[in-house]
């Protein structure tokens, strides 16, 4: 039997509280670019087709999630990490950043010593330092002190007629959020098909708004959708992309709802809390320090939580394969 193959890519898979991230590392990009956002934007230019390849069918899933490591543009820092999915980029990822430093550090592709090791990432948000907790020499935990995070505003959007409220926050990520009680919904696993049908229709009116409130953005502002359980005090789903969700507690989110509690006034400054997805996995938020900025609050979240290595295979792209690039049905 004869094997071609044009590419071969060695990726890392890992699970974050549920939630997948398929993991990569990728050194052939100039070394004189300025920040993560223009690393992004070589990448997206000249290698889009491996983002495609890795997430996409045959080989991946509208719920797949990337992580690629490249080398980092600031000297402090390890790598720099950007975040494609199925559909585009994320400019941060809480979960996925977990699951790579659990990875680097349970494989071995970061040396340590004692209890706890600290690696830095650039990515397109900022400067995000992940503290891998360590016992008996095997990693357990990791806890990720997110980008400054706050607040932006309350807007009403239209749903089957009726205004239903939505507050815009930042985490990393912009993200929509509602309460279940106004779209008649639980946070449940059985309601998935509403939740995801309402996710689509709240990030594309807030899009909208995000669009007059940062007109000169260069980033990613198309917001992720986060629905809060009105019978849980801190369950929530997040939806983006493809109407994909997150089967973790989502990291960014965690951070964008944190503080969304502290401006209404139901998260102290020192405060902490637990967030729950919709598969009941849990990531736990504290503040570790806060600043006003225009008469608006904005934090530093840390947010902790666990993965695992669930595989590590090999990728290979046969020149003859029609769909060796991917393909998805939505």
């Amino acid at each position: 039997m004869s094997f071609k193959s044009e590419l071969t890519i060695d990726v890392i898979d890992t699970h974050t509280e549920g939630e997948p991230t398929r993991i990569m590392f990728w050194n052939n990009i100039p070394r004189n670019l300025k920040d993560a956002l223009s690393v992004r934007k070589y990448f997206i230019e000249h290698y889009d087709y491996i983002r495609k390849t890795l997430l996409l069918e045959p080989r991946g899933h509208k719920d797949q999630f990337g992580a690629i490591l490249l080398p980092p543009v600031n000297t402090e820092s390890d790598y720099t990490i950007i975040f494609p999915t199925t559909e585009s980029y994320l400019d941060m990822c809480g979960h996925a950043t977990i699951g790579v430093s659990m990875a680097l550090v349970a494989l071995g592709y970061v040396p340590f010593e004692g209890n706890e090791k600290t690696i830095i990432y650039d990515t397109v948000a900022g400067t995000v330092k992940a503290r891998v907790k360590i016992e008996n020499g095997e990693p357990v935990s990791v806890s990720i002190i997110d980008v400054k995070s706050y607040f932006v505003k309350q807007i009403d959007i239209d749903i089957n007629g009726k205004p239903v409220k939505v507050n815009l926050s930042y985490g990393g990520n912009f993200y929509a959020i509602v309460n279940s009680d106004d779209l008649g919904v639980d946070v449940e696993p059985e309601n998935i098909d509403k939740l995801l049908a309402y996710g689509k229709v709240i990030r594309a009116k807030s899009y909208e708004i995000l669009k007059e409130i940062y007109p000169d953005n260069k980033k990613n502002f198309y917001p992720l959708a986060m629905i809060t359980d009105s019978k849980h005090d801190y369950r929530a789903i997040v939806t983006f992309s493809v109407n994909s969700y997150d089967r973790s507690p989502c990291g960014t989110g965690t951070a964008a709802r944190a503080a969304l509690l502290v401006h209404e006034g139901k998260l102290a400054l020192d405060g902490q809390y637990v967030n729950e997805s919709i598969i009941r996995t849990k990531f736990s938020c504290k503040i570790i320090s806060s600043e006003t900025v225009n008469g608006n609050i904005v934090i530093v979240p840390e947010i902790t939580g666990r993965a695992w290595v669930t595989q590590l295979c090999k990728i290979v792209v046969d020149p003859s394969d029609p769909l060796k690039h991917g393909f998805l049905v939505q």
